[in-house]
């Protein structure tokens, strides 16, 4: 039976991260080899929504205040984006689509851009990982409509802050199947990777 009792573990001091290391300019894996290419892919453009805010400076400071444990966080920007991961091999490879093992974490760069794991508590049962199969040349796609992402598509948050052009990168830990050379073998013999893509450019403009 699955408990419902709340993860002490995951109620910690929030964390916000920095914005500021350059990307990688294609998409990698770890290890190397791995027969997955990751993708994001959607819409380009966004207005600058201050959703209810003054102006980005009292948007920013009220993100910030989350890190002091002051705010309630403020919802993330809305994307119609999506995250696909390709099988770039000739035979089908089984991949977990969801579970707790599979974790996609977003980060966005550019000016004014906020990463943040805020304060948050789970319930401690543990979501078996359901694996999908792909075929060779095929992809599985994961629907994006914010930039939240992280434990169970919550635990982690992504702002833009001031309008400009930004970069988004996508990291998704999973399991393959058959496991590829030099993964660590975890449930079922799946293979545990990690999967980065390139970044994907976005246009934040003034909202008129």
């Amino acid at each position: 039976m699955r408990r419902t009792i709340l993860a002490i573990a995951m109620i910690l001091a929030p964390t916000v991260l920095a914005a500021d290391d350059k990307p990688a300019d294609k998409p990698k894996s770890d290890p190397e080899g791995t027969p997955l290419e990751l993708t994001i892919t959607g819409k380009a453009n966004y207005p600058h929504d201050l959703i209810g805010f003054a102006s980005s400076a009292e948007y920013k400071e009220a993100i910030d205040a989350v890190a002091k444990g002051k705010k309630k966080l403020p919802r993330p920007p809305f994307v119609d984006l999506a995250v696909e991961f390709k099988n770039t091999s000739d035979k089908p490879v089984k991949v977990w689509g969801k579970g707790d093992p599979v974790v996609l974490t977003l980060n966005l760069k550019g000016k004014g851009a906020v990463n943040i794991d805020p304060a948050l508590a789970f319930t401690q049962e543990f979501r078996l990982p359901e694996a999908v199969e792909i075929a060779p040349g095929k992809s599985h796609k994961i629907e994006l409509t914010s930039l939240t992402s992280g434990h169970r598509m919550a635990s982690h948050y992504s702002y833009w802050t001031e309008p400009g052009e930004h970069e988004l990168v996508a990291t998704l830990k999973t399991g393959v199947s058959p496991a590829p050379k030099g993964a660590n073998v975890g449930m079922d013999g799946f293979g545990l990777v990690t999967l980065t893509s390139a970044p994907f450019k976005l246009t934040v403009e003034e909202k008129k």
